[in-house]
């Protein structure tokens, strides 16, 4: 065969496998598009992108602080298997892709126990969205009327309502405490009952949303934490004052051992005090804010501060999600979530 004859037969076969795989690239695009058009990529979109994430240990308990920018949003996994979140971000469609995606990477449909600390937008704001696809058991909420605050909250309350879901106002309780194979002990120590009435619920319409910030404390075989919201240095000395009496004695907290702190305000000058910072007894603190915020969130002061108690400090703004685990023997680790 001559030289001429040999090229023209592998132009042939060359032309043959592009028309090949022209013709199967078109039937992808074309099947994608139909599949698009029958199936809304609301039902398919979260389950792409999922973190990698370990399955959890026997007797584990885990917490997630999601990167969720400007805002907050928290997970944890109980030993027993139940799932609270505190908080749900600020509500943009790339921050309630980043809980969806998270929630399916841990293979959680329900959700036993939502917490909102606070009617403020950036955690409240994508609550709606997760509220399409995952069931909440029961929803704790700030002692607000969801009227007087903001279209975030709003819709999140009407979403909350129409699915029906049981509902109670934080106050000064214990939530959780499970006595069995693995105990753990889960309480709000703010705001006060009395202040959680409906004459000041009412009364409060006004006032800052800040100020009535839920404080949840968590205590699992000796390793604690204290998840502060947006709480003020007000509510801190409160705390402090409070715990120094006594008043938590009952409820078996004791705020003075806390490692674990949720900074309060994503690092604001509002919050974490140094005297509040030195009453507890902080080993590691999740700062949750956005990457070059207009706020200056954390400010230096609070960091200034928690090196003064020589904590570890973990930032999603410089890390991403950040999880911190308590095995059976009350050991804590920290670690990273791509």
């Amino acid at each position: 065969m001559g030289y001429r004859a040999e090229k023209l037969k592998v132009e042939t076969k060359v032309r043959k496998v592009k028309w090949i795989l022209l013709s199967i690239l078109t039937v992808i695009i074309l099947a994608a598009c139909i599949f698009s058009a029958i199936v809304p990529p609301s039902t398919w979109q979260y389950y792409f992108s999922t973190p990698d994430i370990e399955e959890r240990a026997d007797g584990e308990l885990r917490m997630h602080f999601l990167d969720v920018g400007q805002g907050d949003c928290s997970l944890i996994e109980f030993p027993n298997g139940e799932v609270m979140m505190i908080d749900g971000g600020n509500g943009s469609e790339e921050t309630s892709k980043k809980i969806l995606r998270y929630l399916n990477a841990l293979d959680i449909d329900f959700i036993d126990y939502l917490v909102v600390t606070h009617a403020d937008s950036d955690h409240c704001g994508s609550l709606d969205t997760v509220l399409e696809y995952k069931e909440v058991g029961i929803a704790y909420l700030p002692p607000v009327i969801a009227t007087y605050t903001n279209n975030e909250y709003s819709s999140f309350f009407a979403t909350l309502t129409e699915q029906g879901c049981k509902t109670m106002f934080s106050s000064r309780q214990i939530i959780l405490s499970d006595e069995g194979a693995y105990p753990f002990t889960m309480a709000f120590l703010y705001p006060y009952s009395l202040d959680v009435t409906e004459e000041a619920i009412q009364k409060g319409k006004s006032e800052d949303n800040n100020a009535m910030s839920s404080v949840i404390w968590l205590d699992y075989n000796g390793a604690s934490a204290l998840f502060m919201g947006d709480a003020p240095k007000e509510t801190e000395a409160k705390l402090m004052v409070d715990d120094s009496l006594g008043a938590f004695d009952s409820r078996k907290v004791d705020l003075s051992s806390t490692e674990i702190l949720k900074v309060a305000h994503h690092g604001s000058d509002s919050s974490s005090s140094l005297e509040f910072l030195q009453y507890l007894n902080v080993k590691a603190a999740v700062i949750s804010c956005g990457e070059n915020n207009l706020y200056g969130h954390p400010t230096q002061n609070v960091l200034d501060n928690l090196a003064a108690v020589g904590a570890g400090v973990y930032r999603t703004d410089k890390l991403g999600n950040v999880m911190i685990t308590v095995d059976k023997y009350g050991e804590c680790k920290q670690k990273i979530v791509p």
